[in-house]
């Protein structure tokens, strides 16, 4: 396992005073999935995603401890309390029942996300596979998705037949060229990192527009974290969003290849 993504070590003055007086955990204990997500979530070095919460475990002087898993599996250890919470996650109503989003009455605050994200429909070129924004014609043998990502059910939604038996971007791809569907529905950075990636891919493959879906994304904290420690748990989701909006983190958005 890489050892950036074992406990983070936390050596710093630079923390709030309010971090300071409310109860805290001794250490935090995050789940994240298993697979690349470019550029939030690499195996061989660390991710946006990571990098932002190294940040945070900085500004609250806590030790996070972020362990990958199957992204299935990461969400119902968070469901049962065995983890302390997970990331990256976009909101939808029954992932509730999983842990909580920070929220503003009933809609989650997306001013406290950690970053927008969208969805993108790719399509071999030459064939008429066609997506305007509100209908997706021609796609009768199917569209491929990731497995346990949200574009699933938006895709079910619109009628589409889905092939979601992957959660892994270049397998659907894959599926894609040997005709197994007709278009696939991928995180659009993950996708177009995929395909510049591979040789046999570049040139056969477009991205549609508009994107499918546009998305903001979520540090998830399991119910009986917040529940145990309330106070803190706005303090953890403050400092993600202080983080996201830093000339620090900024910067290595600018600079991540």
């Amino acid at each position: 396992m890489p050892n950036w993504f074992c406990r983070l070590s936390v050596i710093t003055l630079l923390t709030t005073c309010s971090a300071f007086s409310a109860d805290k955990p001794p250490i935090i204990k995050l789940c994240i999935e298993d697979e690349d997500s470019y550029p939030w979530l690499l195996k061989n070095r660390p991710g946006l995603s990571i990098i932002m919460m190294q940040m945070v475990e900085k500004r609250l002087e806590v030790k996070m401890d972020i362990q990958p898993l199957p992204w299935k599996r990461c969400m119902e250890v968070v469901k049962h309390g065995i983890f302390d919470g997970l990331f990256k996650i976009s909101f939808k109503a029954d992932r509730m029942e999983l842990g909580n989003f920070p929220m503003i009455g009933d809609k989650p605050d997306i001013s406290k996300r950690m970053f927008d994200d969208s969805y993108s429909l790719y399509r071999l070129k030459g064939t008429n596979v066609d997506w305007d924004g509100k209908v997706i014609r021609n796609a009768e043998a199917g569209i491929g998705a990731q497995a346990g990502f949200s574009i699933v059910d938006q895709l079910k939604a619109m009628g589409i037949t889905v092939d979601d038996g992957t959660r892994i971007a270049d397998d659907n791809l894959r599926k894609l060229l040997v005709g197994r569907v007709a278009a696939v529905a991928l995180q659009t950075q993950e996708g177009d990192a995929s395909i510049a990636a591979n040789a046999d891919m570049r040139g056969k493959i477009e991205r549609l527009s508009p994107p499918l879906a546009e998305k903001p994304y979520f540090l998830m904290l399991s119910k009986p974290f917040v529940t145990k420690y309330s106070e803190f748990s706005k303090l953890v989701w403050d400092a993600v969003a202080e983080v996201r909006e830093s000339p620090e983190y900024k910067k290595q958005v600018q600079q991540f290849k």
